[in-house]
């Protein structure tokens, strides 16, 4: 009993790990988890928190300075000596000067062998030639920046998810088709043997059925790979383990589905003589990538802000309050403070923020020119992607179709073939272009979900 009870406990313990790794995946279960886990994400995620810091980094320039400073300058004994020489000389002759001996404590050396100086400033910032302004404003363009870089990674790691939890669902029914066919040419393979023992076929009908074998396993080999890949695609944009496993829900097949989109991207004008199609371009203005591009655009607009700065003046007040300069750390003796008002402007420097204004104007110009490709490029994307998602759809009709016709026509072979009416070769044929019409569907079916989902990203609708 107690051996029983033993053998049982190793297998539980075996498979247990395994039931823990088979769990159940719908394709929402996999978008908030990639939400939640993708390192990309994360990292964006934190470009926004480090963006916010940095706006705040940028107020504290209005803000005063204030420093406490302290040192201890040691000099030498001779250096000390001359110093202090005069000091010495009226001690000596104080009597012969006529100065009392009560005067004589009051008077402090001119240099200590040890001096301690301590200081307490205070420096409020007045107009440093608009500076602080170009900081806060140059601060803002980057929050705003990262914020929308977040959204956009946001969006293409939704879209990532979306389309590998396809390839994943459309791997695996390659799989089964491929494992499907595999076990359709053995039953082929049986039937043909049995049929030669009796002499109804010949060696070398089972010959080509064991070759259509092989091929058969070796594509069942391949769509496993193939499927291996996905899940590890899967599993890296979700951001969990590479080497978790899920049993995937499926999704239902859009065998009848309309390409239009909601707001479509191209309007064919009616009537065949005018094919030009009218483009619309209102997605661009929530797109979260070409509101990067124009945040660039405010950044290199700053730029030329900043650069104009040196030939600003700049005004600042600063009040120091400090303690003289003795020879003990106590914060004693008498407490000298100032307050100033510094005023400066600078004339000429060289041509040196000349050239710097000339080189912030050219590159904002470059960058101009980058916001207007990249508008042409985003429509050019988002384009295409609408055609592809209207190709997509024509390919699921015309592989549906497919697929029945080979369905049809190896049913029929395969009766003649089991009555001797068809050749080997004749059933080879069908059975092969049975299996690569049903591929064909099961392609075009996944390219087309694949496609809404590049449609979207494409337009940066991408719903989370």
């Amino acid at each position: 009993m107690k051996r029983i009870l033993f053998v049982v406990l190793i297998i539980v313990g075996v498979s247990a790990p395994v039931m823990r790794a088979q769990e159940h995946l719908s394709l929402d279960q996999a978008v908030a988890t990639a939400l939640d886990q993708n390192r990309s994400l994360r990292a964006a995620g934190h470009d926004v928190d480090a963006a916010h810091w940095g706006k705040l980094n940028a107020v504290t320039n209005f803000l005063p300075k204030v420093e406490v400073s302290s040192s201890l300058t040691r000099i030498d004994p001779e250096t000390e000596q001359i110093a202090n020489a005069s000091i010495d000389f009226i001690k000596n002759y104080a009597s012969m000067l006529g100065i009392p001996a009560s005067a004589l404590s009051d008077f402090k050396p001119f240099a200590y062998r040890d001096a301690y100086l301590t200081q307490f400033t205070v420096v409020q910032p007045i107009y440093n030639g608009g500076a602080e302004l170009v900081g806060l404003s140059a601060a803002n363009a980057t929050q705003e920046k990262n914020e929308y870089s977040f959204e956009d990674t946001q969006q293409d790691v939704v879209a990532r998810t979306r389309m590998s939890y396809y390839t994943v669902l459309k791997a695996q029914e390659l799989v089964g088709l491929t494992k499907e066919s595999a076990d359709r040419i053995r039953r082929y393979l049986e039937m043909t043997r049995r049929r030669a023992d009796v002499g109804m076929r010949t060696q070398t009908d089972v010959l080509r059925w064991e070759v259509q074998l092989a091929s058969g396993q070796g594509a069942v080999i391949s769509a496993e790979n193939f499927l291996a890949a996905a899940r590890l695609q899967l599993n890296e944009v979700m951001g969990v383990e590479l080497e978790t496993e899920y049993v995937l829900d499926p999704v239902s097949h859009p065998d009848s589905v309309s390409v239009v989109p909601t707001t479509p991207l191209i309007i064919q004008e009616a009537g065949p003589a005018d094919t030009a199609p009218v483009q619309d371009d209102s997605f661009l203005e929530n797109h979260p990538s070409m509101k990067i591009m124009e945040a660039n655009l405010h950044l290199a607009d700053v730029g030329v802000r900043k650069s104009w700065i040196n030939f600003q003046p700049k005004v600042n007040l600063a009040f120091q309050y400090g303690w003289e300069k003795n020879g003990t750390l106590a914060l004693d003796g008498y407490r000298p403070w100032a307050l100033a008002l510094t005023v400066s402007w600078p004339i000429f420097n060289s041509f040196g923020d000349f050239t710097n204004v000339e080189r912030s104007r050219y590159e904002y110009k470059r960058t101009e020119v980058q916001v207007d490709n990249f508008r042409r490029g985003l429509m050019m994307q988002a384009t295409n992607a609408r055609l592809a998602l209207r190709a997509a759809q024509q390919r699921i009709e015309t592989a549906r179709k497919g697929q029945q016709q080979a369905q049809e026509v190896l049913n029929s072979v395969t009766r003649k073939y089991e009555t001797g009416g068809a050749s080997n070769v004749d059933l080879i044929d069908v059975q092969t272009a049975y299996t690569s019409a049903k591929t064909d569907y099961i392609t075009a079916v996944y390219d087309y979900l694949i496609a809404e989902v590049q449609l979207a990203r494409a337009t940066g609708k991408v719903g989370t």
